[in-house]
């Protein structure tokens, strides 16, 4: 039978105060195995680790429990103790009976009565533990993170820069997560591309990150620092070296999407003379060249103040594109609308120097006296409110622009001026 010698502390009035040490100890004296039960006031002292020496070395002890704090505090420092005295430090344990006992218990006598059964508890682990030798394992000097959401990303760059090669597996296409599928963010309501796109082109031209998109981890195997991952790269049918990120391999796979598509029917023939001898005139001036949706839709935004969902079918028609191409661009655009404006576009500027400034305030005032919100348009057809982000002119902010002209470093008290040079105008 092995020899086990006890130490039970006090920690001060930490313990004492709810457990009866002493008779705690006297108790562990006369269990089977015990040869020395001590306490003492505070264990973790020297004085106390002292203690566990001299009965390591005079009762030639074959395990030790000792009875205190947390064993994330201390129990690294009474192993190191017995260490020093000759025995395997993983021939000693640590009960806890102060977190765990004195702290949560106010009767006396039941506290002392847990803390003896926990530290009996602890003997009988001692009496069967075997000396352990540590050992030294090589590790692979390598992370895998997985996602390359704004948290993922940031974790690939700190590993990085750490200089430790780093694989970065996301299973989108594209890196950026949700975050950048936002139009704007609290409290600056910054676009979130600004914010993300730096950080984007800073993980992809680091050379100790591996990017894996449209990959997904499928298997991991192994230990703490010898982890062994299998990534699943999906076919993408797609040259990378000449990927300029148009995205339109995406929207027209047919392997994620395969839609019988309808013949549909010209729209020609619902439009009025007038309208569509005006719409071919627009459409003639480009017609041919490349990159001419913009221009076409910009002429008639400006015929009409806004785009009539005809036009953009008809426009879509006779160019022989998806009529969701001038609807992503109609609605990029904070110059096209899809509603009917008004004959003046009032803009307040909400971007960040403009909001310190007090942006967001100037809005409120518009709003109040126009009796309209944001994105709406005065019954009299004569104004339309919307709010941007960016006007360029930060150096004059808070700016606010009506129709074609621009105002600068305005103030709440200047708006019914500003408004009363346009109505009934």
């Amino acid at each position: 039978m092995k020899k086990i010698g006890v130490f039970v502390c006090h920690c001060g009035i930490n313990i004492a105060t709810n457990v009866d040490v002493a008779h705690a100890a006297r108790q562990l004296a006369e269990y089977p195995g015990v040869v020395r039960a001590e306490h003492y006031q505070y264990m973790c002292s020297d004085p106390g680790q002292n203690l566990i020496k001299k009965s390591i070395e005079d009762d030639e002890l074959d395990a030790v429990v000792v009875a205190a704090c947390s064993p994330n505090l201390h129990l690294t420092t009474f192993r190191r103790a017995a260490q020093s005295a000759g025995l395997n430090p993983y021939l000693l344990e640590e009960a806890n009976i102060r977190e765990q006992c004195s702290w949560v218990h106010d009767d006396r006598e039941k506290a002392t009565a847990k803390a003896i059964k926990l530290i009996q508890a602890m003997v009988e682990k001692a009496s069967r533990n075997i000396p352990l030798i540590p050992v030294k394992v090589p590790v692979t000097k390598k992370a895998l993170v997985v996602g390359a959401g704004i948290a993922g990303m940031q974790a690939a760059l700190d590993i990085a820069n750490s200089g430790y090669e780093t694989l970065l597996v996301e299973k989108d296409p594209s890196i950026g997560g949700h975050m950048a599928q936002l139009s704007e963010t609290f409290p600056t309501l910054d676009c979130s591309q600004c914010i993300m796109t730096p950080k984007m082109v800073e993980v992809a031209q680091n050379p100790l990150i591996k990017l894996h998109t449209y990959s997904e981890l499928e298997e991991i195997s192994g230990y703490v620092g010898n982890f062994k991952a299998k990534i699943k790269k999906k076919a993408r049918s797609v040259d990378m070296e000449k990927c300029t990120g148009c995205g339109d391999c995406w929207t027209n796979c047919l392997v994620r999407n395969r839609p019988e598509i309808p013949e549909v029917p010209s729209i020609a023939p619902a439009i009025e003379k007038e309208l569509l001898a005006r719409l071919d005139e627009i459409i003639g001036k480009y017609e041919g060249g490349e990159g001419v949706e913009i221009p076409i839709l910009e002429d008639i935004n400006s015929e009409f103040n806004y785009l009539p969902k005809e036009t953009l079918l008809y426009v879509a028609e006779r160019l022989d594109i998806p009529v969701s191409k001038l609807y992503e661009i109609a609605t990029f655009y904070n110059a096209f609308s899809l509603e009917p404006r008004g004959k003046y576009t009032i803009n307040v500027c909400l971007g960040t120097a403009c909001h310190v400034q007090g942006g967001a305030r100037l809005l409120e005032r518009v709003e109040e006296d126009l009796n309209i919100e944001a994105g709406q348009t005065t019954e009299d057809m004569n104004f339309s409110l919307e709010t941007v982000r960016c006007l360029g002119c930060c150096g004059l902010a808070p700016v606010v622009t009506v129709g074609d002209d621009l105002y600068g470093k305005v103030r709440q008290v200047k708006i019914p001026t500003i408004l009363k040079k346009y109505k009934g105008g």
